[in-house]
């Protein structure tokens, strides 16, 4: 077999992978012969051995190495998704603020101003708008939809102005002309 050349990056990243899979693959050849134990006692004997590195040493020696020379190393574990709240919370005020039912675009626009943002994140907050807008409305329902007559723009509302078949009430159809 020919020899690998690897930085020592490379061959510690490698080293703690593997030591790694050893670790879960004894905890799992553990598991398993303790439930074999449980379901039936004294049938089979099983004697876990790993020559060279014992078990529950290759856990501290990974531990030991993520901490010392993989913090340049981006980590391969997933991240928790951020902070969503702020979006619905400001979909929420401003229509409370405006006592009306705004278009998609306009809160869009709002947005920027509000948050100070450049035109160019603009598809980012419109994202963002309509993500919150849906889970407001479908998961949360706390907002409805609906298109006025003859456009093509969405309008967005609060659920309390609109009666029970789903038709928004008279003294907020005066309100957006």
């Amino acid at each position: 077999m020919s020899d690998l050349s690897l930085s020592k990056e490379e061959k510690a990243d490698m080293t703690q992978f593997y030591e790694e899979e050893l670790d879960k693959t004894v905890k799992r050849l553990e598991h398993i012969k303790n439930m074999l134990e449980k379901l039936e006692p004294g049938a089979i004997s099983v004697d876990i051995k790993v020559k060279g590195v014992p078990a529950t040493l290759s856990k501290t020696r990974a531990t030991t190495k993520k901490t010392a020379g993989a913090a340049s190393k981006k980590s391969k574990r997933k991240k928790k998704p951020g902070p969503k709240a702020i979006w619905g919370n400001y979909i929420l005020k401003r229509l409370r603020q405006l006592d009306r039912p705004v278009t998609y675009s306009e809160l869009i626009q709002d947005a920027l101003l509000f948050f100070k943002l450049p035109v160019a994140k603009k598809n980012i907050v419109r994202q963002a708008v309509m993500n919150s807008a849906f889970r407001l409305r479908n998961k949360q329902n706390k907002v409805k939809t609906f298109r006025k007559e003859g456009t093509k723009e969405k309008y967005i509302g609060l659920n309390k102005w609109f009666d029970n078949e789903g038709n928004l009430l008279p003294e907020y159809k005066k309100k957006i002309g």
